[in-house]
């Protein structure tokens, strides 16, 4: 009988990687009513992880043993992701995405957090940052670091898919009733400096995650973030100069999208500093666990 986490048959290797997962975690319940998978490993002072498109918290699997010994890591699905719920007529506007990270961090009893973002995360993590400084997030961040995303739209190198397909329901729908996750991971291996140095699988399990739950259904919704980037960018960078959050920029140079120039400049914006991985991709928690992991914990102020 087929498992409840794999409605469609999947891959062995990658339902064993997805029920894996799946053990570490649990589930919790926004006001809203919907749920989001959230797993939390270590001891120490509080550190938040924000995952990006189209992937899960599974994305710092790897690093999250080098983080743990520091800090309570605490990773979890957004709302439309991997293991938590896919409602069809939720918001996925980051600013929701945002206030539910928010609201996650109270329901779990964190009362202050360093918070990492990564790609779309970025962009949460920075919204996050706008509700801090309004007193509306529901917890103190105390440092904020940034990684490998798109948030200034105009500089990255967005794909046609992106561009094509994701941002318009026609072209959603098109995508959904073609999807294939084998020949969708094997597109992805492209932003990486070097997919060699991830497990095949975990770039596997990517793909077949997308349509968990139902997933391919909302992924034009979610997908149109980008466009978000540029509509409210008048409340998501003056943030970046005027908050006293500690703000670092942790990014791998070799990422085709997220270009190491964004990198540079929002470094220059907050005024905080660049570690620049090298040879890495769009992936660096991925390809790269350890040097990522290292620089994380030197901007969050426990590193050697």
């Amino acid at each position: 009988m087929p498992s409840p986490l794999r409605p469609s048959p999947l891959p062995a290797d990658v339902a064993a990687v997805h029920e894996g997962w799946h053990r570490r975690g649990r589930f919790v319940t926004l006001a809203e009513g919907h749920r989001l998978f959230v797993a939390q490993e270590g001891e120490g002072p509080d550190l938040l992880l924000v995952h990006g498109f189209p992937s899960t918290s599974h994305d710092f699997a790897a690093a999250l043993p080098l983080l743990s010994g520091r800090f309570r890591v605490t990773l979890f699905d957004q709302l439309g992701f991997g293991f938590s719920d896919k409602p069809a007529g939720a918001s996925y506007s980051l600013l929701d995405q945002g206030r539910r990270a928010g609201e996650l961090a109270r329901a779990l009893d964190i009362p202050r957090a360093m918070v990492v973002g990564h790609d779309m995360g970025l962009t949460v993590a920075i919204e996050m940052l706008c509700r801090h400084e309004a007193g509306e997030l529901g917890f103190a961040m105390d440092g904020l670091v940034l990684c490998n995303g798109s948030h200034l739209v105009e500089l990255a190198h967005i794909t046609q898919l992106q561009k094509d397909l994701l941002m318009t329901d026609e072209g959603a729908a098109a995508f959904a009733a073609a999807f294939d996750p084998e020949r969708f991971a094997l597109g992805l291996r492209f932003v990486w400096g070097d997919p060699t140095r991830t497990p095949e699988v975990d770039i596997r399990a990517i793909a077949y995650w997308m349509a968990h739950g139902g997933g391919l259904g909302v992924i034009g919704k979610i997908a149109r973030y980008n466009l978000e980037r540029t509509r409210y960018a008048d409340r998501w960078r003056p943030i970046l100069s005027r908050t006293r959050v500690p703000i670092g920029v942790v990014w791998g140079d070799r990422d085709p999208i997220a270009v190491l120039e964004i990198g540079r400049r929002l470094a220059e914006m907050s005024g905080g500093p660049l570690t620049v991985l090298e040879g890495v991709g769009h992936y660096p928690q991925m390809e790269d666990p350890a040097g990522w992991a290292a620089a994380v914990l030197t901007r969050c102020g426990t590193g050697a």
